[in-house]
Parts: structure tokens; C-alpha cells; sequence
């Protein structure tokens, strides 16, 4: 009950504590680089790291924004985003904070950096990164600047949006082992297969999301999106799900941080940001309580991770998402026991199955995954319990069908 309490007082989050969440200062603040009341950290990196065009301006502000619970003496575990629209206002929302400070982590926030491992489409996804000790170097600087020295070997969730949409499931292909989760905030699906320079990904059981809109990208959620996490779940131990924002395209919400609408109610049956930004939240809490070992601190040396067994979870059907929207049926396709990209712009949105075998029953939406067939368990994306579920049929559920979570 104290869980599900903390759940529905994220979820009632308003605008105005998403403005102004008021942090302490941790150990170490840079005050002439802080950006306060939010960050009260700043640190600036050397031209190199810091990236040739951020290079360019010798009076820039900070190149890393930091902050930490203002009750936390060392941390856990640590947000990680680089900069990108309002990537910096999610994580400067009220209840993720407020989460954050529950498990002890803190959030590293990449304004002016080089990280080394995304080339942003410029070169084929077999093409090792460029830099890939990069974000260890800036780690291991924000650990000596800020005086916690767990930023240094402490496991992650790694976040990242639209044009920095490859960095959340790349930092994972080379740390899987301190990856606890990712999310793909309205950018790219991670990409399969995956290339022969990542780290093997058969024993972490990472949680990833991709929060995305119903009409981004022309349907990147089934042209991409659906068929590479399928594909994760076939090929890695990776435990992925999508989120669908109804009527939004690439987070162009009403109430988006800096238009008109932000902070204001959102009419009736219009998505929120505030609604994608609480359910971001509750799957980061899950993800920390499932994924971080009790009283453990990455001081010295990394931690081991907790394994999450599958079969506690709970199995999303791969035509939920059409169900529940109340959407024909998109193409979802396989060839040699592969799930198909929907090209794009080959075939023009909406791309329509040429099967359309619903509607199924509500039961078969989302199941225990005990319930389901081991053997087809794989085609399920997953979700980590029943709270978590509800949250995402809250989200999820437009034809308000009667669903019974088991």
C-alpha cells in the first residue's frame, strides 16, 4: 500500500512542482557554473572532451550540470542525458526528483559534451564510436569535482531524445553490465541487429522503454520501434516495452516545456507531457527497486547488478497497443525469425496489415507471464508488475476496455 500511495502521488504530480523543485547543494557546488535552484553543479571540461563545436566558446556555460539528493552523502546510482530540448526539464521534474532521492541517485546531465559513442547517422551502426572511453574520462571528472566517488564506477539509466536518441541504448551496448535500464524519449528505437562491436547482451536484464507519439516519424513506433524491441527480446536478455502518446507527433505536446501550454490544463482527451513524464517516473522507481542491490555503493568498484527473472512480470501482447487505441491493425512482419523494419519512406504511413484478425480478447492483452506459453513468451514485451501495468493502461487504454489485471 505505501508503494501504490507513493505511486498516486507522482502520478498527481502538478506543473507548478515541475517548476520548482528546490534541490540542495551537495558536497561541492561550482557556483559560478551551477545553474540554481535546479543544478547546482557545473563543471566545465577540457576543449577536447568537451567536443569541437562547444570547444568554439571559451566562455561557455557548463558543460556538465549535476545534481544529487540534498540528503545523499554518496549515491547509488545515476541518471544519465545528454542535451537535447526538454531532456533537462524532465529530469528537473518534481516526482522523478522526488524518486530519485528515495533510492539515492543522482542525475549527470551532458550539456557541452563529446560523448564518443554516437555519430548521429552519419556512419553506418557497425562503425565502432570514435571515442568509446569518453564518457568514463567525464565520469571519472565529475567524481573528483563533485567529491562523490561513486559517479565513477556506479550503474545507470540512460536517457535520451530525438537527435541524442542513440545514446540511451548505445551506453548500454558497452556498459551492459552497469545498465540497470534505458529510455527513448520520442527518438530512435534501439537498433537491430546489433553491431559486433557492442558488449554481449545475454545476461543483463535490462529494462528499456520508448515513449513515443502516435503519429511521430510517420509510425516509428511499429515501422521501428515494435519490431527491434521484439527483436531484443528474442536475441538479448533485455526486457523492453513501449509507451504510445495518443495524438502527438514528435513530442509536440500542448503543454510542452516552453510553449503556451505548459504549465496550463490540457483539454479533455489530450496527452499531457506531464502524463508521459509521471509514467517515465514510475518505470525509473521500478527499475531501481528491481534492478539495485539493497545498501550497496559503487565507492571503490562496480556492483553487481540484481538478474530479474521474466517470469515475475507480466507479458504485453503485440497487438495491445492497436487494441487498446482503437487503431487497425499496423504491419508487423517477420522473415526468417526476424521481425521486418517498416521502411520508410518505401511504404507511406499509415502502413496497414494485410491481416486484420481482431479484435482479441480483452484477456489476452496483458498477461502474468506464467500465463503465457513458454515458447511464446518472447514475442511479448514486458512489464515489470502490476502497478507498473496499470500505470501504462492509464496511458494506454483509449477505448476504455474492460481490462482485469491478474
Amino acid at each position: 500500500m505505501k508503494l501504490l500511495a507513493l505511486t498516486l502521488t507522482l502520478l498527481l504530480a502538478t506543473p507548478l512542482l515541475a517548476q520548482t523543485t528546490q534541490p540542495l547543494a551537495p558536497n561541492k557546488a561550482h557556483d559560478s557554473l551551477a545553474q540554481l535552484p535546479h543544478w547546482p553543479i557545473g563543471i566545465r571540461l577540457s576543449d577536447d572532451l568537451a567536443g569541437e563545436r562547444a570547444a568554439k566558446n571559451k566562455n561557455r556555460r557548463a558543460d556538465i550540470l549535476v545534481w544529487v539528493p540534498d540528503t545523499a552523502k554518496k549515491i547509488r546510482a545515476f541518471m544519465i542525458c545528454p542535451e537535447n530540448t526538454d531532456s533537462k526539464h524532465f529530469h528537473e521534474h518534481a516526482a522523478l526528483r522526488k524518486v530519485l532521492t528515495k533510492h539515492e541517485v543522482g542525475i549527470v546531465y551532458m550539456a557541452g559534451f563529446h560523448t564518443g559513442i554516437e555519430y548521429h547517422h552519419a556512419k553506418p551502426v557497425e562503425t565502432p564510436p570514435a571515442a568509446p572511453d569518453n564518457v568514463q574520462k567525464m565520469l571519472n571528472i565529475v567524481a573528483a569535482e563533485t567529491g562523490i566517488a561513486e559517479f565513477k564506477h556506479a550503474p545507470f539509466i540512460s536517457f535520451g531524445k530525438s537527435s541524442r536518441g542513440e545514446f540511451p541504448f548505445r551506453l548500454p551496448w558497452i556498459m551492459p553490465e552497469r545498465a540497470i535500464a534505458g529510455i527513448t524519449y520520442h527518438g530512435e528505437a534501439p537498433t537491430f541487429p546489433i553491431p559486433d562491436w557492442a558488449k554481449p547482451q545475454s545476461e543483463h536484464t535490462i529494462l528499456y522503454v520508448c515513449a513515443n507519439g502516435q503519429e511521430e516519424w510517420d509510425g516509428t513506433w511499429y515501422r521501428h520501434g515494435r519490431p527491434f524491441l521484439l527483436n531484443y527480446r528474442h536475441n538479448t536478455a533485455w526486457l523492453p516495452h513501449q509507451v504510445i502518446g495518443t495524438g502527438v507527433g514528435h513530442g509536440n505536446y500542448v503543454d510542452g516545456h516552453g510553449s503556451k501550454g505548459w504549465g496550463q490544463p490540457v483539454p479533455e482527451g489530450t496527452m499531457s507531457v506531464l502524463r508521459i513524464w509521471d509514467y517515465l517516473t514510475v518505470f525509473t522507481d521500478k527499475a531501481l527497486t528491481l534492478r539495485l542491490p539493497a545498501n550497496t555503493y559503487a565507492t571503490d568498484a562496480p556492483i553487481k547488478l540484481n538478474t530479474i527473472d521474466e517470469t515475475t512480470g507480466y507479458l504485453v501482447h503485440p497487438r495491445a497497443i492497436e487494441e487498446l487505441l482503437g487503431s487497425k491493425y499496423m504491419a508487423l512482419r517477420q522473415k526468417d525469425g526476424r521481425y521486418q523494419e517498416i521502411k520508410w519512406p518505401d511504404e507511406k504511413h499509415p502502413v496497414v496489415d494485410d491481416k486484420q484478425t481482431g479484435p482479441l480478447d480483452p484477456k489476452l492483452l496483458i498477461r502474468k507471464a506464467t500465463d503465457v506459453p513458454e515458447n511464446e513468451r518472447k514475442d511479448y514485451l514486458w512489464l515489470a508488475d502490476k502497478e507498473l501495468v496499470q500505470a501504462w493502461l492509464d496511458i494506454m487504454n483509449v477505448t476504455k476496455k474492460n481490462i482485469t489485471i491478474p
